[in-house]
């Protein structure tokens, strides 16, 4: 860095020493100082094709999508033949849920350098998102035979091959990636996925030996997987898709060992309001578990509305689906708040009602129908409306890194703008508070979280929002926490006729 800052004191024209002055700071991780770099050496050369496309890659990194955008497609205009700005607009364009723009960005990648297979695997996760198997699978297979040491494509085609129901195959290719070079640990690595996705799969096969009726194999089965789970955690134990699962697999050996034989009514199982004084609140909010590719994504939502034995419940798109970009579960189901344990705590299936788009940055949002509930079960009330900042508010939800479930999480509300959807609390927060509501002392709904922020990321809250997904992108925990306005998310749900 000081050879290129002496550089530039001896030609402040040197439009190259700039690009390499942000090219040094990017390895220290200094974003604002590597984005103003290349801004000054696109300012000396207009036409500095690869300045405009490193510019792209720092400005995505701090979640501008739109500018990053903007400069790989000043990249491609300048130098139309360059396959990298290519595939770095594909990855901006799929994490801005544009698929098939995406896609084409890759595909163009490809045609100029048919031997990247860095594209074909990006590739391959736009066709997973759009729910295109078998293309996926093509996709990582030719990115594995140009690069047969490439770990996390064999990861991702034991995903793909695993939601295909080829359980052999997924176990091969996850053994696979473990054979293989990985030096990374957090975020999650390669090694961290492929012991998730084993065990998965292990989990898979258990529930399919069981459905045959054989038991201790199934058991057994159950067992390799929670072996699989503990290994990812040990690696990563910020991985909250391993925690979930392990916790998952954990009931389920449970139930499986010991099935039970009547139904529980959990409303014997309630703190007196004396004891718990958010009792009721407690009891409208649910925790979701929704299977997605990876295992299980967990979440928060409350109710909403009540008819007869129906609720409908309100919580995250991203809860349902795992990420912000990827097709919502197939499977999801709901607990009610009770003071039973895991294996004990009936469960409920859910059904998707409504859901915002997955290119839908500004609302991530979905409303879940559950029947046949408990009769003391009621909707949360609602406050619209400024509130003032410092408001004392608790956070409920079900962190990953807390053994309890329904935990209150207190904090207070930093500031209320009403020309943004959503606002910051200042509260201990994790994942598993995502859809969770966010009462005030009156027990009054006042906003439903969303994101996770640290304290040094909350002042560029209002850029376009990085979803939190099961996989790790994003912070774990944090010190802050992200809530929409109640008036945003009660104009979505008149807007899909769930209230009045």
């Amino acid at each position: 860095i000081n050879s290129y800052q002496q550089a530039i004191q001896l030609n402040p024209n040197d439009a190259v020493a700039y690009y390499n002055l942000g090219i040094a700071l990017r390895q220290q991780g200094k974003l604002d100082e590597e984005i103003d770099s290349y801004q000054q050496a696109i300012q000396l050369n207009p036409n500095y094709a690869n300045a405009y496309n490193n510019l792209g890659v720092a400005l995505s990194e701090q979640g501008k999508l739109d500018q990053a955008i903007d400069s790989y497609q000043q990249a491609i205009k300048l130098n139309p033949n360059d396959a990298d700005a290519y595939n770095n607009l594909g990855i901006a364009l799929r994490q801005q849920g544009k698929l098939d723009q995406a896609i084409d960005s890759y595909q163009q990648a490809i045609k100029l350098n048919p031997n990247d297979a860095v594209a074909y695997y990006n590739l391959g996760i736009a066709l997973s998102e759009q729910g295109k198997l078998d293309e996926e699978i093509d996709s990582y297979q030719q990115a594995i035979k140009l690069n047969p040491n490439y770990a996390n494509a064999y990861y991702n085609l034991g995903v793909a091959l695993s939601e295909q129901g080829k359980l052999d195959e997924a176990i091969d290719s996850y053994h696979k990636a473990l054979s293989l070079p990985d030096s990374e640990a957090t975020p999650a690595s390669a090694h961290t996925l492929a012991h998730n996705g084993l065990g998965f799969a292990f989990q898979q096969q258990g529930k399919l030996l069981r459905q045959q009726g054989n038991s201790d194999a199934a058991i057994a089965k159950l067992k390799e997987a929670i072996t699989e789970y503990k290994r990812s955690i040990e690696i990563d134990s910020n991985y909250v898709t391993a925690q979930n699962n392990l916790r998952e697999a954990q009931r389920l050996a449970i139930l499986w060992s010991n099935p039970p034989t009547i139904a529980i009514d959990d409303r014997k199982h309630l703190p007196s309001e004396t004891d718990e004084p958010l009792v009721k609140v407690l009891r409208s909010t649910v925790q979701i578990i929704a299977e997605v590719s990876e295992g299980n994504s967990i979440g928060a939502g409350w109710v909403v509305k009540r008819q007869g034995n129906t609720v409908w419940i309100v919580t995250n798109r991203h809860v349902i689906s795992g990420e912000q970009t990827k097709p919502p579960s197939d499977k999801i189901e709901v607990e009610f708040f009770s003071e039973l344990p895991d294996d004990k705590r009936p469960r409920y299936d859910a059904t998707i009602e409504n859901i915002t788009a997955p290119d839908n940055w500004d609302l991530d949002l979905a409303v879940l129908k559950v029947t046949a509930v408990p009769d003391d079960i009621e909707p949360l009330k609602m406050l619209t409306g400024r509130f003032a900042n410092n408001t004392d508010v608790f956070v409920i939800g079900h962190p990953h890194n807390l053994i309890s479930r329904w935990i209150s999480s207190p904090g207070k509300t930093v500031r209320y703008d009403p020309n943004y959807n959503r606002f910051p609390i200042d509260a201990s927060v994790a994942k598993g508070h995502s859809g969770g509501p966010v009462i005030n002392n009156k027990h009054e709904v006042i906003g439903i979280m969303v994101a996770i922020r640290t304290a040094e990321n909350i002042a560029t809250a209002r850029d376009r929002p990085t979803p939190i997904i099961a996989g790790g992108s994003g912070p774990a925990t944090g010190g802050f926490g992200l809530a929409y306005r109640m008036e945003v998310v009660i104009k979505q749900l008149k807007t899909w006729g769930i209230l009045n």
